[in-house]
């Protein structure tokens, strides 16, 4: 159950999409909500009062005018990962922070803070209109496992998760029957597994098993599904050093087609 978010926040329009969709998802789940700025260096006190009224005048465009935001100084990751641990939150929600920068998202806060988040993060990109369509890839990794079960608490009633595996091969090549059959055994007893565990929404999950190359089959799986909501699991090959991000995950970070959620 998702409980407490907290919006890591800028004072950029990105910051401001992300605070969106985070006030959307505390109002439907009922969580308490958390807004964090960061100051880097030593401000003066004209920059935390610009600071202050601009995240002030930003709340209360989204209702949430009652909110006090904690404004701390330092460098950003750090100060991110301290109040996300120390606050025991269920959900990081940040902005597309390096949408201006030559290496996307290499070396950004947002990878730094990535890398050790004690709690799933959510890089909202898209207006907060509720998810009506979510997908999840799923590589029998215990965080893409996590990353579908964070997605299914994000999701209103009569919304839709597919959740697809893909059976990499060479785009030309066909799988034989007993080896298709064989993984359609593994990913159905997988997403039995998951299931008894998720909480007993209204939501609907779906299958999807594809075969081919991993980049494109989950690039046509978004075209046709067209979902508002990605989630995938921190890394792409198991359960590897948390210092690294799977080229998957990399990949659809720095070019997100929509809200992308990562769970470790």
């Amino acid at each position: 159950m998702v409980q407490h978010i907290l919006v890591a926040h800028d004072l950029s329009p990105d910051a401001d999409l992300a605070l969106g969709r985070a006030a959307q998802l505390a109002r439907q789940t009922g969580a308490r909500l958390s807004v964090l700025h960061v100051l880097a260096g030593n401000p003066g006190a004209a920059e935390q009062r610009n600071a202050q009224s601009y995240l002030q005048t930003t709340l209360e465009r989204h209702g949430l005018a009652q909110l006090q935001p904690w404004i701390r100084k330092g460098r950003a990751a750090e100060e991110i990962l301290t109040q996300a641990a120390g606050l025991e939150i269920d959900l990081l929600v940040m902005g597309r922070h390096h949408r201006q920068s030559p290496q996307g998202f290499a070396g950004t806060t947002l990878e730094q803070v990535l890398q050790n988040c004690p709690a799933p993060l959510l890089l909202a990109v898209a207006p907060a209109a509720p998810y009506s369509q979510a997908l999840a890839a799923l590589d029998y990794s215990s965080c893409a496992n996590r990353a579908l079960q964070a997605a299914w608490q994000l999701l209103p009633a009569a919304s839709d998760l597919t959740a697809l595996n893909i059976y990499e091969m060479p785009d030309l090549d066909q799988p034989s029957e007993p080896d298709l059959a064989l993984q359609r055994e593994l990913f159905d007893q997988l997403l039995s597994d998951l299931q008894a565990g998720l909480d007993n929404s209204s939501a609907r999950l779906h299958s999807s098993l594809r075969h081919g190359e991993r980049n494109s089959c989950l690039d046509s799986a978004i075209a046709a599904l067209q979902p508002q909501l990605l989630a995938l699991g921190s890394h792409s090959r198991g359960e590897i050093s948390n210092a690294l991000l799977g080229s998957l995950t990399r990949q659809y970070l720095d070019l997100p087609p929509c809200d992308v959620l990562i769970s470790h």
